[in-house]
């Protein structure tokens, strides 16, 4: 196919070194970090034996070349935490991309610029950006990342909440503010057109230092994720940084050219490439589209299909064996909460609590400890027995049979006495529990909506 050529320039030599490094990084990261984005690459992560191989990777570098103690847990679909295997993938990139970088200049020396392409991984980021931004959008729009405030929430008291669950309270608490953020994470589907790149550069790279921020000191599980995609939108604004700059800070007056795109001589070649990017542009839209439309309906079917045992319990009685435990007794449950949106958990006294899992149709409820020691027992079942979708869907009944989680049964025996009945280790464990007379929008909390006029503050 011939083109016609962009106008080339004499790079200098830091600028390709960089450029290399650039490309090396940045697009491993895209196919091997964060598959969840692109449908292609989640099926070959999963089904093309990429997870598998990252896996023998990742988990030889921790555990043999720097020793390791502990178990190395993969990462999950959308998930984005700053585990070990995320930080030791990220230096793995990192080591890659110097090598590579070196020995593809000594192997290209001569080269002048990379012009042609810059264009092409500036378009791979811009893409990736622009659909990685609107999938966070979805989950405001949707109201599936921050849901609707629940019971453990509105009754948890705010000295007791870990960092992250208190920022979450703050944004499940408005809808309107939701809309707001996935309005500013939408800014980034600007970057879809070259004629739009530098605003929607700014827009974004703003949007990303606001979910730093929050990310960095309210303790959230993802730091380094956002800080990638912010050096990836600061990466598609330096080749005009020194215009912008001049643009915003002098009386200077600027002009900002777009980047050229390599042009075929033939007619409809042009207007294919052009046919292809609205093809999928569409398609990705709609696939994270109707991917949320599918989730949130699922969402809400679980959470009528539970209602009627949907709320805070009080434990009445607490049996073990034979043995009726005394309120002082720190293995006695507490309250019990069902049904919550953000989070089903068990309280005992003071502020430990352990993490609940309901299966409304088997009335089944999966109890476990420390999030850290759950995931940390998943992986050692995914290390001896794979990451297939079989393992996957017997997890539950594997950690049970182990005895590393606790599994009940349970069923309301009147409109507010929950029975449950199960086991713990070696202990037969029976529970009576009574469901409180209260409503979500009977808390303060929730009374309290916009107001234009305020004759004083409400503040208590």
């Amino acid at each position: 196919m011939k083109t016609v050529p962009i106008p080339s320039s004499h790079w200098k030599g830091y600028q390709k070194m960089a450029f290399r490094f650039a490309f090396i990084f940045f697009s491993l990261f895209i196919v091997l970090l964060d598959w969840s984005v692109n449908p292609v690459f989640s099926y070959l992560y999963y089904y093309g034996y990429l997870s598998n191989i990252l896996d023998v990777v990742i988990s030889w570098i921790g555990n043999d070349l720097f020793q390791l103690p502990y178990v190395i847990i993969s990462p999950y679909d959308g998930e984005h935490n700053d585990r070990t295997y995320v930080y030791l993938l990220y230096l793995t990139l990192a080591v890659v991309g110097v090598v590579g970088a070196f020995v593809w200049s000594f192997l290209d020396r001569n080269r002048q610029n990379y012009e042609v392409l810059y264009y092409w991984l500036t378009t791979i980021i811009r893409y990736y950006l622009a659909f990685t931004m609107f999938l966070f959008a979805l989950e405001k729009f949707f109201k599936m990342q921050f849901p609707d405030l629940g019971y453990y929430t509105l009754t948890e008291p705010v000295g007791d909440m870990s960092p992250m669950h208190l920022a979450w309270a703050f944004f499940s608490y408005s809808y309107g503010y939701n809309i707001f953020i996935g309005i500013a994470e939408s800014a980034g589907l600007l970057l879809l057109f070259r004629r739009t790149t530098t605003i929607g550069a700014i827009l974004t790279m703003g949007t990303l230092a606001n979910v730093m921020a929050v990310n960095y000191h309210y303790d959230v599980h993802a730091k380094m994720y956002p800080t990638a995609l912010f050096f990836m939108t600061f990466f598609l604004l330096l080749r005009d940084a020194g215009k912008i700059i001049r643009f915003f800070f002098t009386s200077q007056s600027v002009s900002l050219p777009v980047i050229k795109a390599p042009v075929s001589q033939k007619k409809w070649i042009n207007i294919f490439k052009i046919g292809l990017k609205f093809l999928v542009i569409g398609f990705v839209l709609l696939y994270q589209l109707t991917g949320y439309m599918t989730y949130r309906k699922q969402t809400q079917e679980r959470l009528a299909a539970i209602s009627d045992y949907a709320g805070l319990y009080d434990v009445r009685s607490f049996v073990v064996n034979k043995d009726t435990l005394p309120l002082e007794d720190p293995l006695r449950w507490n309250q019990l909460v069902v049904g919550d949106r953000m989070l089903e958990a068990v309280r005992f006294r003071g502020d430990s609590i352990a993490f609940a899992s309901v299966d409304i149709e088997k009335k089944e409820m999966i109890i476990s400890g420390e999030l850290t020691d759950l995931h940390t027992n998943r992986q050692k079942v995914y290390n001896e027995l794979g990451s297939s979708d079989e393992t996957y869907e017997k997890m539950d009944s594997i950690l049970v049979a182990r005895q590393l989680v606790s599994s009940f049964h349970f069923e309301l025996v009147d409109s507010t006495t929950l029975f449950l009945r199960g086991r713990s280790k070696n202990d037969s464990i029976y529970i009576t529990a009574r469901r409180r007379l209260m409503y979500i929008n009977d808390f303060r909390l929730m009374k309290r909506r916009f107001h234009w006029i305020n004759e004083s503050y409400y503040f208590y």
